[in-house]
């Protein structure tokens, strides 16, 4: 009886990883897909599944494109001030804007590291994300820290914190996640901070 339980639990943890992932990679591209199946098919007269994801990678090259140069920019910039000043759907648009903006940006800082922080007490270790690391608070210079949720990491806390009260880990934003997502069991060996950070 012990030898089949431990071959039932063995079977799990191998196919229960490879089942989430399936699912959820499935059903981010039946989401992005869906966004032009319809017009995939009035187009076509039919579904063809996949179409839509390609045709949607390629609208969003085409305006990366065309807004990367001085006339394109201009003409983003101009919409987006536009949109950004309707009623109702500025306090969606704007805070959306900033995310992605940040994102795609070079000179951004968000999720570039991996910080250690006590919270959500003193004594008690948490890995965040710094998030902003460009302003202050009554002159004091502050941090932006998210610190996910685990194992679900797209919720979490926003933290306000000094500078000098973070924790910088030695590891990659990739390895950060994995150990957030892995609810610890990830973690391996001595984990190296360093007291001062350093934005590069």
């Amino acid at each position: 009886m012990k030898l089949i339980r431990k071959w039932f639990l063995s079977g799990i943890a191998i196919l229960l990883p490879v089942g989430l992932t399936a699912f959820v990679l499935v059903w981010i591209f039946n989401l992005l897909d869906g966004i032009l199946r319809g017009i995939v098919s009035k187009i076509f007269g039919k579904e063809i599944p996949g179409l839509g994801l390609l045709i949607l990678f390629i609208i969003i090259f085409i305006v990366g494109m065309l807004t990367s140069n001085f006339v394109g920019g201009k003409i983003a910039g101009w919409f987006e001030k536009l949109v950004g000043k309707i009623p109702l759907i500025k306090t969606v648009y704007n805070p959306i804007r900033k995310i992605t903006s940040g994102l795609s940006s070079d000179k951004n800082e968000s999720f570039k590291k991996v910080v250690l922080i006590e919270f959500p007490k003193a004594g008690t270790k948490s890995i965040g994300f710094i998030t902003n690391s460009d302003f202050s608070i009554c002159g004091t210079d502050k941090l932006s820290v998210f610190i996910p949720t685990t194992p679900n990491p797209t919720n979490g806390f926003l933290v306000l914190v000094e500078k000098d009260d973070v924790e910088i880990l030695d590891i990659t934003v990739n390895e950060g996640l994995n150990m957030v997502v892995s609810m610890g069991s990830a973690i391996e060996g001595d984990l190296k901070t360093k007291k001062k950070l350093i934005i590069d």
